[in-house]
């Protein structure tokens, strides 16, 4: 049943220690994009409101920014991350399967995101095309790359960003890809666990489009490889819309994965779409300590359900 919607941008206080900054996180938008496009024009827009007071630095769109990939959903989509752009906030995007025509990896994004600007450092996996994308930020905790990857990424690409991570030792990394984290906190892992995994990410793609690979895949060929790797964002699936797996990657470094989404379809049903929620990852100044909080500015109502609401320890910077 749909609440009470704000009817402007609420004044929304920082509830982290000075000296924290915040990452914050955009769900599968598609829904918003066919139900309603304000939501998600009020999530930018609230972003851009608050990058000085919660110390925004850097906005990541989860994948699925569309429902069909057409140019109409397209220009809606760039519309609403225009506002980041114009507040001068950096962001990158990692695309789903929604963002692609069905069955291939043809995807409209490069029409209407040519560059991410406001980032410090940018490179793509190939020239001119953004589905395959790192940038680097400077924060109070330290430096950041985050490395953005297309839905299932293929064996190419995870070698790329192999070597992506390897270029940045002294930056602690933060990944995005759209399919990685099921609803019940374990990895996509279709060899293990075939079709009782609804929505693998492997099933998607024919072969012909470059081998593809589910979250089991990334863990093993990259996201465990590095000691630098803090964190591995995703969206994708329904259920619940939320978990997260702490996994011990190379060095010991424990690797934070975490899924997010609201969409049309996860239960419960919050309205208009998804009811505008997004993630908020707060960066306290020790270098360790993260809260993650879940607000709408549709609503503005805050999710303090244990999996919505939450601390966690992201271990020290690396060659700090």
């Amino acid at each position: 049943m749909n609440q009470p919607v704000a009817t402007v941008p609420a004044n929304t206080p920082f509830d982290a220690p000075a000296g924290s900054w915040t990452l914050a996180l955009l769900p599968d938008t598609q829904s918003y994009i066919t139900d309603c496009p304000a939501a998600f024009l009020r999530q930018t827009e609230w972003i851009a409101a608050h990058r000085e007071s919660h110390n925004i630095r850097f906005v990541l769109h989860e994948g699925d920014i569309t429902e069909t990939n057409s140019p109409a959903e397209w220009e809606l989509a760039q519309q609403a991350m225009n506002h980041l752009t114009k507040a001068g906030i950096p962001f990158g995007i990692s695309l789903g399967n929604h963002d692609y025509t069905p069955a291939t990896r043809q995807t409209l994004v490069n029409n209407y995101f040519r560059s991410f600007p406001h980032c410090e450092s940018f490179g793509t996996w190939q020239p001119g095309r953004h589905e395959n994308h790192w940038q680097t930020i400077t924060t109070p905790t330290g430096r950041y790359l985050i490395v953005a990857l297309e839905f299932a990424p293929r064996d190419e690409v995870l070698d790329w960003a192999n070597t992506v991570v390897a270029q940045h030792p002294d930056h602690r990394v933060i990944v995005a890809t759209h399919a990685y984290l099921y609803w019940d906190g374990t990895r996509f892992d279709y060899a293990a666990r075939g079709d009782t995994q609804e929505y693998s990410p492997t099933t998607y793609i024919p072969a012909e489009h470059g081998t593809g690979n589910d979250a089991e895949g990334v863990w093993q060929k990259f996201a465990s490889q590095h000691p630098n790797i803090e964190f591995v964002f995703s969206g994708h699936i329904l259920g619940g819309g939320a978990a997260h797996l702490v996994s011990p990657g190379k060095g010991g470094r424990q690797v934070h994965q975490i899924v997010t989404n609201f969409q049309k379809g996860v239960i419960p049903d919050r309205g208009y779409g998804g009811g505008g929620y997004l993630r908020l990852m707060q960066f306290l100044p020790d270098g360790k300590t993260v809260q993650v909080r879940t607000y709408s500015p549709w609503y503005d109502q805050w999710l303090l359900e244990p999996e919505h609401h939450f601390t966690l320890q992201s271990g020290p910077a690396v060659n700090a």
